[in-house]
């Protein structure tokens, strides 16, 4: 069984001798390849090659397109900033200044922007990387991609603009869509929807939002994809709201709290975020947090992953470690 055979059972839950190795590799591959980030970030022959590259390198499970929380921001006129060496940032609200959301215009929105680059890339690595290693797309979710759109007014929209929530909540759903449909066409394994504010969000929002979830979610059953919601951390004061949303599963820190098993019914598909402090430490760390991992994580549809995105300074001997002992406490 390769890795893509063996992400594709996990996802069918269906029985595997292992953990799959699903890190959030993106700038560190840039780092790892010795390439200029914004580069990377903007020419597909680069970005699909320093991909693949990295996933040789190391013999993870399953190649990312591409963590950049900034991407559909940018399609929709957010103007970004690159810092050398780092990952874009969204310079300020294209909304801040009280401009509406109907204003915004998300039709064809795979074509805006950089998301036409990532689109080339991940269809590149499907016919190169793809027979033998899964291959996920990225989607920013609700919370992060209002952030960047609207700033912190974003959060207090449904008690003081309620029609303008749900106008964003309809703009949000139609981008969410389309990249699915893209990612679907090119028979993507997964699509990870990337909200590390999600739990930032009122318990007021999450009507709206789970709708718009239950049609990306539907749209990626049509093509075969399963859905991973990564927020990263729970929600603190109401543990239970982010795991009624529509998803096949979820990616986290740590997902293994006190209230696993009402938090997550059984056979729900979990993500377990090796933290990044692990992954910057000696190689003994890593293998305590993964040792700890498998063990709090046996008998359920888990794989291993990274808390957010793969810190560039991670030491290759780290990322070599986690593959070498999810190997070594296959079931054989």
């Amino acid at each position: 069984m390769n890795s893509r055979e063996l992400v594709r059972s996990l996802l069918s839950s269906k029985p595997v001798s292992r953990p799959p190795f699903l890190p959030y590799v993106a700038s560190a591959a840039a780092h790892y390849m010795q390439v200029p980030v914004q580069q990377m970030y903007s020419d597909p022959t680069v970005l699909s090659n320093s991909l693949e590259a990295c996933q040789r390198l190391f013999k993870y499970d399953g190649i990312l397109v591409l963590y950049d929380t900034t991407l559909e921001a940018e399609a929709c006129g957010c103007r970004l900033i690159w810092h050398e060496g780092h990952p874009p940032e969204v310079d300020s609200p294209i909304l801040s200044a009280g401009g509406k959301v109907s204003k915004l215009d998300a039709s064809g929105i795979e074509r805006h922007g950089r998301i036409p680059v990532i689109l080339e890339a991940a269809k590149r690595l499907t016919l190169t990387a793809g027979r033998d290693t899964a291959i996920l797309g990225a989607i920013t979710g609700p919370a992060t991609l209002g952030l960047h759109l609207m700033g912190p007014t974003f959060l207090s929209m449904p008690d003081s603009n309620h029609e303008g929530f749900d106008e964003y909540t309809n703009l949000w759903g139609k981008i969410a869509t389309a990249m699915a449909r893209a990612f679907g066409e090119l028979n993507l394994d997964a699509i990870v929807l990337i909200d590390e504010e999600l739990a930032s969000l009122k318990q007021n929002q999450y009507a709206g939002i789970q709708g718009a979830l239950r049609t990306l979610r539907n749209i990626a059953r049509f093509y075969n994809m399963a859905v991973i919601i990564h927020i990263r951390e729970v929600f603190a004061d109401r543990p239970q709201a982010g795991f009624q949303m529509e998803a096949d599963g979820f990616s986290l820190l740590n997902p293994f709290t006190d209230e696993v098993d009402t938090l997550y019914p059984a056979g729900t598909l979990l993500g377990a975020g090796i933290p990044s402090s692990a992954l910057l430490g000696p190689a003994e760390e890593v293998q305590t947090v993964v040792s700890d991992l498998l063990v709090k994580g046996r008998g359920r549809r888990l794989f291993i992953t990274s808390e957010s995105e793969v810190p560039q300074a991670t030491p290759a001997e780290n990322m070599h470690k986690v593959i070498q002992m999810l190997h070594e406490n296959a079931v054989k």
